[in-house]
């Protein structure tokens, strides 16, 4: 028996696109040594003062020396610049995504949190089907419910509720699994810079890249200190609209308990005992 999937091949590929915008952390792979966090409410949080120049983030007191400080402020850099400058600071620190994507019978709320050393939980709700996606290191755990839970005339077992499905991580394209990896990375293509603006009361540069299907990607990034991301749009077929917040905040992803996890074989062998 063929695994029945819970969500459409649109809403897959769209969730895959929405995880592919932490890639701008994944893509970077140095540390940030003049960063640091006012607020665990972020720039985009309610009286979240936001990242600020000088210092480290918390935690990071030895961070890399190999990711350089700006040479120049914000204002004075080009749109690739700053995308480049965003990446490392990504790179650095722990943050919560949130927001919507899709349209429609898609349309769904997602949101993710990105811990320090890049593991990741990304829930994904719709109406009929909520996925919860935990990657710890290589590892990527689903659960089980959204797998085949939503798929017409397939009921959960009992022995398979609460379970997560366990896959190789290293096999799927990083872009598809970091979040931020890949919108704005060096091969992405020329990012525009607009004009400074307000959003949530506070400064930002918009950073624009549009892609061979017509769809245009804006990252917001903080005009003063450091260009911390607060928040990205997706126009399109599929749009997204995220905030981020929580720079630096202490994220916990951990695998889930080894007796709530499955492989492919016993998921299969169970849906069969069960008559699924």
């Amino acid at each position: 028996m063929r695994l029945p999937r819970s969500v459409s091949t649109a809403a897959a590929v769209t969730a895959a696109a929405v995880l592919a915008l932490g890639g701008l952390t994944a893509c970077a792979g140095d540390d940030v040594d003049d960063a640091t966090v006012n607020s665990k409410s972020g720039p985009s949080g309610a009286g979240g003062t936001g990242p600020a120049p000088g210092g480290v983030l918390p935690g990071q007191e030895t961070a890399n020396p190999a990711a350089p400080p700006p040479a120049k402020p914000p204002a004075d850099m080009g749109g690739r610049e700053l995308a480049d400058r965003a990446v490392q600071l990504m790179a650095a620190t722990s943050y919560r995504l949130t927001g919507q994507f899709g349209t429609g019978a898609d349309a769904a709320t997602l949101s993710i949190e990105v811990g320090k050393l890049r593991d990741v939980r990304q829930t994904v709700t719709r109406p009929d089907v909520k996925q919860e996606l935990i990657r710890v290191g290589g590892v990527v755990y689903t659960n089980v419910e959204s797998v085949i839970g939503a798929t017409p005339g397939v009921t959960v077992p009992a022995s398979l509720r609460g379970t997560y499905l366990k896959t190789d991580g290293q096999q799927l394209d990083p872009k598809l699994v970091d979040p931020f990896a890949g919108s704005f990375g060096a091969d992405a293509g020329e990012v525009v810079k607009g004009q400074q603006t307000q959003m949530d009361g506070k400064g930002v540069w918009p950073l624009t890249i549009k892609s061979a299907d017509g769809a245009t990607t804006t990252m917001y990034v903080m005009a003063a200190g450091d260009p911390f991301p607060i928040k990205l749009t997706v126009t399109g077929a599929d749009p997204v609209d995220l905030k981020v917040s929580d720079f630096g905040a202490e994220v916990g992803v951990a695998a889930p308990p080894a007796e709530r996890i499955v492989d492919e074989a016993t998921l299969q062998q169970r849906m069969a005992e069960a008559g699924g």
